[in-house]
C-alpha cells in the first residue's frame, strides 16, 4: 500500500479500493471514518451510539462498506455524502424491521402491558418519521443533481416544463425516442460528448419530423438524462406518468423544496 494514496482526496482513496480490492487499505480507510461513521448514525438516532454496544453502529459500518463499492465519481456528489445516505438508507430499514418484529411479539399483551406496546408504537411512529426525512432528503438530493445534469447542456428547469408535449401521445413518441437514445451507444455518446441532441443520425431510427424533434430537444435531453442515470424518485413520475409531465416535473420540485423547510 502506497502511504502518499492517504493524501489524496477521499473519492481518489475510494477508487484506487473499486479498481484494487485491497483489503488493507479499505480497513485503513473504514478505520479511518468511523468517528464520522458513528457522528451520522448519531445523529439519526437522536442518541449517542458506540461501536460494539449498538447494533445500529454495526449496520451502519456496513453500510459505509457497501459504499465504497456503489460510489460512482462520474455522476458527481462526494463519497462521504453519498455513504451517509446508504448509511442512513440500511440503519432506517433495520429500525424498520425491529420494530415490527417487537411489535408483531407484543400483540399478545395483558393489560398490564399496554404501556409497553404504547412506546413500541410511538417508537415505530418515530421510524417512519425517519423514513419520511429521509425521502424528503434523497428527493432534493436527486433533484439537485438532476438539474446540476440539465446545466451542462444549457437547461434549466422550466425549460423542461414549458416544451413538456401536450397530449399524451406526443410525450409517448418523446419517451420511445428518448430510449432509442439510451440503448444506442453512439446515439448516446454523441449526446453526453457535444452536449447536443444529434438530431441527424436520430432521424434514421425514427420516422418523425425533424421539426417535431428540434421543437422539444430540451424536454428530450431530460428524458434520456432521467433514464440513463439512477433518479429513484425523477424515474418513478416517468413509469407513473409515462414521462415528466408538467405536473410530475412540478411535483419533484415541490418535493425537493420541502426537504429543506
Amino acid at each position: 500500500m502506497k502511504e502518499h494514496l492517504f493524501n489524496s482526496s477521499t473519492e481518489s482513496i475510494v477508487e484506487f479500493i473499486q479498481n484494487n480490492a485491497c483489503e488493507e487499505t479499505e480497513n485503513r480507510f473504514i478505520k479511518e471514518h468511523l468517528s464520522f461513521i458513528r457522528t451520522s448514525v448519531s445523529q439519526l438516532c437522536k442518541r449517542n451510539v458506540e461501536a460494539g454496544k449498538d447494533d445500529e453502529f454495526s449496520v451502519a459500518l456496513i453500510g459505509f462498506s457497501e459504499a465504497i463499492y456503489q460510489y460512482d465519481s462520474h455522476k458527481g456528489g462526494r463519497f462521504l455524502t453519498f455513504a451517509r445516505i446508504v448509511m442512513r438508507r440500511r440503519v432506517i430499514d433495520f429500525i424498520r424491521f425491529e420494530q415490527r418484529r417487537k411489535m408483531s411479539l407484543s400483540l399478545d399483551y395483558k393489560r398490564d402491558d399496554m404501556e409497553h406496546l404504547e412506546n413500541q408504537i410511538e417508537a415505530y411512529a418515530c421510524c417512519s418519521q425517519f423514513k419520511e426525512q429521509e425521502d424528503h432528503l434523497n428527493r432534493h438530493e436527486e433533484f439537485v443533481h438532476f438539474i446540476a445534469k440539465l446545466k451542462r447542456f444549457g437547461i434549466q428547469a422550466d425549460d423542461v416544463i414549458s416544451e413538456c408535449p401536450k397530449h399524451f401521445d406526443a410525450r409517448e413518441n418523446m419517451l420511445y425516442i428518448a430510449e432509442i437514445i439510451v440503448k444506442d451507444d453512439q446515439l448516446k455518446g454523441e449526446l453526453f460528448t457535444k452536449k447536443r441532441l444529434p438530431i441527424n443520425k436520430l432521424m434514421a431510427y425514427i420516422s418523425m419530423s425533424r421539426k417535431t424533434i428540434e421543437r422539444n430537444r430540451k424536454y428530450l435531453i431530460a428524458l434520456v438524462l432521467v433514464l440513463q442515470e439512477n433518479y429513484v424518485y425523477l424515474k418513478e413520475y416517468v413509469k407513473r406518468q409515462t414521462d415528466l409531465t408538467v405536473e410530475g416535473f412540478n411535483e419533484a420540485k415541490q418535493g425537493s423544496a420541502a426537504s429543506l423547510a
